[in-house]
This record gives structure tokens, C-alpha cells and sequence, in this order.
């Protein structure tokens, strides 16, 4: 036997905990309010915290919202993805021809068509559109509410 689950959740954590600790979930009551910002149980966020669990998958959106990290880097983390997965979205085609120009379609449709059924591939495919989509700008920092509240 290995000790690779455990490396796993020891690498999920080691990403996960300081950022959830500068995010401000320290203290007395921070457990309570991560149970209320994420939907996770109490049970689960206490075995996060102690370094014993990841938390399922489906949770990984609101956890990332929480501590401020990318969800595809907690997917990266939790190995649920390999790391050359980031690198491999670099790419802006998978075939030979141009996309420049062409008409528009959804993130459900790109799914579909590049054959991605899985819960979790979409999921992936859609926060890095969502990532691509709406960049973090330095100067958006400082301003409250974002792009569309500012409009």
C-alpha cells in the first residue's frame, strides 16, 4: 500500500488551507461560516480543516469563491485533473483549421462538441471560459461589485 490518498489530500490542503486562512476564515466562528458560505456540512469543512478529507467535487465552485482561488486549480489539486490539463488549454483549436470568424457558440455547445458528456469535464470547460472570459484586471481590484455592477 501507498501513502498516496494522503499525499492527495495533504497537497489539496496545503493549497486550500492558507488561502481560506487569508480569505479570513480564521478564528471562532470561521468553521460555522465557511459551513454557510460553501453548502458543505459541518462534518465535512471539520475534516478539511483537520487535513483528513477533500470535499466532493460539486463543492469545489463555492470553495474557491471563498478562498479566492481558481476552481480548476483545486480540480489540479484534488488530482481529480492532471496538471498538464492547465497547460493543454492553452490551445486554441483541436483541429487544423481557423476558428476566426466563426459564429458564436455556447459553453454548452463547445461541450458538446468536443465530446465532453462528464459532470466534472463540464464543469472544468465552463470555469475556464468563465475564467477567460472575465480576467481579473489590477485597476478592477480596488472597485466593488465588478464590471456589471459598475454599469
Amino acid at each position: 500500500m501507498t501513502d498516496a490518498p494522503h499525499d492527495r489530500v495533504g497537497q489539496f490542503c496545503a493549497l486550500v488551507l492558507p488561502a481560506l486562512e487569508a480569505a479570513g476564515y480564521t478564528g471562532y466562528g470561521s468553521q460555522q461560516r465557511l459551513v454557510a458560505d460553501t453548502g458543505m456540512s459541518s462534518s465535512t469543512v471539520s475534516r478539511l480543516l483537520k487535513r483528513e478529507a477533500i470535499p466532493h467535487v460539486k463543492f469545489f465552485p463555492a470553495l474557491a469563491r471563498a478562498a479566492g482561488l481558481d476552481p480548476v486549480d483545486l480540480l489540479v489539486a484534488a488530482k481529480v485533473l492532471p496538471p498538464e490539463y492547465l497547460e493543454s488549454q492553452q490551445t486554441l483549436s483541436e483541429t487544423d483549421r481557423s476558428q476566426v470568424g466563426s459564429d458564436s457558440i455556447t459553453p454548452e455547445e463547445a461541450a458538446e462538441r468536443l465530446g465532453i458528456h462528464d459532470d466534472v469535464g463540464k464543469f472544468t470547460l465552463f470555469a475556464v471560459i468563465d475564467k477567460l472570459k472575465s480576467p481579473q484586471r489590477e485597476d478592477d481590484a480596488e472597485e466593488p461589485g465588478g464590471t456589471a455592477a459598475q454599469m
